[in-house]
C-alpha cells in the first residue's frame, strides 16, 4: 500500500490536475476534504474524476485511503472519466473492490 501524502503534496496533485482552471490549492482542498462545497463549476465528482483521468492507481491510492474509494468510485465520477476504456478500467475496479 502505498504511503499517504501529506496535505502540502495532496494539494500540489491537485493543482496540477486542475492546471487549466483559474482555482487555489486551497480551495481545491476545501472541497476535497468537504469543508466547501464547490467553487466557480468544480466540486468534489469533478476533483474525483480529474484525479482518476489524472494519475496511476498507486498515486490515487497516496492521495486517497482505500477505504474511502468507494466515494470516489461512484458512477456520477465514473461517467465523467474518458476515454471510455478508463471508464471501464474503473468500473471493474469498482466491481472488485466493492462487491
Amino acid at each position: 500500500m502505498p504511503k499517504q501524502l501529506t496535505e502540502s503534496e495532496i494539494k500540489e496533485k491537485l493543482k496540477a490536475a486542475f492546471w487549466d482552471i483559474n482555482i487555489s490549492k486551497e480551495d481545491l482542498f476545501d472541497i476535497f476534504s468537504g469543508k466547501k462545497e464547490s467553487v466557480y463549476s468544480v466540486n468534489q465528482i469533478k476533483i474525483y474524476s480529474r484525479l482518476l483521468n489524472s494519475y496511476d492507481w498507486y498515486t490515487i491510492l497516496s492521495i486517497i485511503p482505500l477505504k474511502k474509494m468507494n466515494n470516489v468510485l461512484k458512477d456520477d465520477v465514473l461517467k465523467l472519466l474518458w476515454p471510455k476504456s478508463i471508464s471501464k478500467r474503473y468500473y471493474n475496479a469498482k466491481r472488485i473492490l466493492f462487491q
